[in-house]
C-alpha cells in the first residue's frame, strides 16, 4: 500500500451525502478472504515489506495483496500472492481464492471486483 491513501466512491451519491471507501479497507477484506480459503498457507509479502517488518514497521493486515480502482470501469483489479500447503492442487486453490476475494470484497463494500489474479509464489512443506 501507498503511503497516500485512496479513497473509492461507493454506490451513487445521494441528497444525504456520499460513501467512500479507503483502499485499505478493501486489501483487507480481499487479504481476510485470501488466508480463509483452504489451501492457502500464508501470504506472500515482497521483499521491501519483509524488511520493513524486521527493522519494527507494523505488519500491513493487508499482506500479499493489491488493489487498484478504475476510475472509468468503477470497478478494481485485485492481485493476491501466496504461499499453498503443500498437497493442494494449486488450481482449484486459485480458483476457489479468486471465488472468494471477489464475493467478499464485492458483498462487503459494493465496488465491483474486474478480475482476481492469483500468484503462487511457493510452497510450504508439512511440518516434521
Amino acid at each position: 500500500m501507498s503511503d497516500v491513501k485512496e479513497y473509492w466512491p461507493c454506490g451513487e451519491d445521494s441528497p444525504e451525502g456520499n460513501i467512500r471507501i479507503s483502499e485499505d479497507v478493501a486489501a483487507s477484506i480481499a487479504a481476510i478472504a485470501m488466508c480463509e480459503t483452504e489451501g492457502v498457507a500464508a501470504p506472500a509479502a515482497s521483499m521491501g515489506a519483509e524488511i520493513s517488518e524486521m527493522l519494527g514497521a507494523r505488519r500491513s493486515l493487508a499482506r500479499g495483496v493489491k488493489i487498484s480502482f478504475d476510475e472509468e470501469s468503477q470497478g478494481c483489479a485485485v492481485l493476491c500472492s501466496v504461499i499453498l500447503q503443500y498437497g493442494s492442487s494449486v488450481t482449484e486453490v486459485a480458483r476457489n481464492l479468486q471465488k472468494n476475494v471477489k464475493n467478499a470484497v464485492e458483498s462487503m463494500t459494493g465496488i465491483r471486483v474486474a478480475g482476481v489474479d492469483v500468484q503462487v509464489n511457493g510452497i510450504q512443506l508439512p511440518k516434521k
